[in-house]
């Protein structure tokens, strides 16, 4: 089955109009589920990522599990913060199928730096695989496996492209998320080698919908959503010390100490990331201020953010410190507007 779009919304609403329909009803692991068994997405504009709608519009969740993988963690208490109950460990304090520490040093290969020494030397090689799931899952498998098995990037035409391959996807929860830190790993590798940025493939053994989330997804379906917007591109050239900076001061941010954003040594690209981290932290009610400070705080940090299109996703954080007022419509902007 192949389903294509130009952006996430695009094609979730035909998975999920899809997986409502499907007689395949499975129970492998985690509850009863709907599937669609060997399926190819397609979004051609990776920007694209973010949904734009109030129900799954979650960029604070799955920005914060991008840094995790790019800090190489494996730190339970870390992705706990953003996604709660999202992972599951063995021994408390870790994730055994944590993404950061394979993409940066399975076996003791960092993938990531190999894949850009590899595409270097030759842009159109086919060799440039990461891998996620490796043989021991399989023999000793843990209570957290990787859901991904490999990412193959690949020049053609001064732009990278970028192929997933799943054994296995949750529509609803993981897609979005999956989506988001992949085509965000592929701009970043395409800005490394100084090339364009191509088409993202995704493909799954598994795509299933789990029946305490159908409900769900026939609102996201109702609702619809407003201009297909894109986030803006990265920054020319490599990102790479922008991206350690950023992974720094998440640590700082999450761990409540002192982080002036405005005098990061970051193009503004990247201290809108840190803004919305912090954004994140003041409105998961950890800081010791009040209600009307946090708004305040939030506020400041909204009109100090370089470009309007995360302007929607950061009214729905705001409502959090409002919980008395009716929710407001998600406004996600003109196109216009953005800046």
């Amino acid at each position: 089955m192949f389903i294509t779009g130009e952006t996430l919304d695009d094609v979730m609403l035909t998975v999920f109009e899809r997986l409502i329909r499907s007689r395949n009803r499975v129970n492998p692991t985690k509850g009863d589920n709907r599937e669609l068994f060997g399926v190819l997405l397609e979004i051609r504009q990776p920007r694209a990522r973010l949904s734009r709608t109030e129900t799954k519009g979650r960029l604070f969740s799955a920005l914060g599990e991008f840094i995790w993988y790019l800090a190489g963690s494996d730190e339970f208490a870390f992705i706990d913060y953003y996604i709660k109950n999202g992972y599951q460990t063995d021994d408390g304090k870790s994730v055994f199928g944590a993404y950061g520490p394979r993409i940066f040093g399975l076996r003791g290969v960092d993938q990531f730096s190999e894949i850009l020494q590899l595409l270097g030397r030759n842009s159109e090689s086919r060799k440039a695989v990461l891998q996620l799931y490796s043989a021991e899952d399989l023999k000793f498998p843990p209570r957290d496996v990787p859901c991904t098995c490999t990412l193959q990037f690949v020049v053609r035409r001064k732009h990278l492209n970028l192929m997933v391959s799943m054994r296995s996807n949750d529509a609803y929860k993981g897609l979005p998320h999956d989506v988001f830190a992949f085509t965000m790993l592929q701009e970043i590798v395409a800005r490394c080698l100084g090339g364009g940025l191509g088409n993202y493939k995704h493909s799954v053994g598994s795509l299933h919908l789990y029946d305490d989330d159908v409900r769900k997804a026939q609102d996201y379906i109702s609702e619809g959503w407003q201009s297909a917007l894109m986030m803006p591109p990265m920054p020319d050239g490599d990102p790479m010390d922008a991206v350690t900076k950023l992974v720094q001061a998440e640590e700082k941010i999450r761990r409540s100490e002192p982080v002036d954003v405005e005098q990061l040594p970051l193009p503004e690209y990247w201290k809108d990331m840190a803004r919305l981290l912090q954004i994140f932290a003041l409105t998961k009610g950890i800081a010791p201020l009040s209600m009307a400070r946090k708004r305040k705080i939030v506020r400041i940090i909204k009109d100090n953010m370089s470009n309007k299109f995360y302007d929607g996703y950061i009214q729905l954080r705001e409502q959090r410190l409002s919980p008395a007022e009716k929710p407001a419509q998600m406004r996600l902007g003109d196109p216009d507007e953005i800046r």
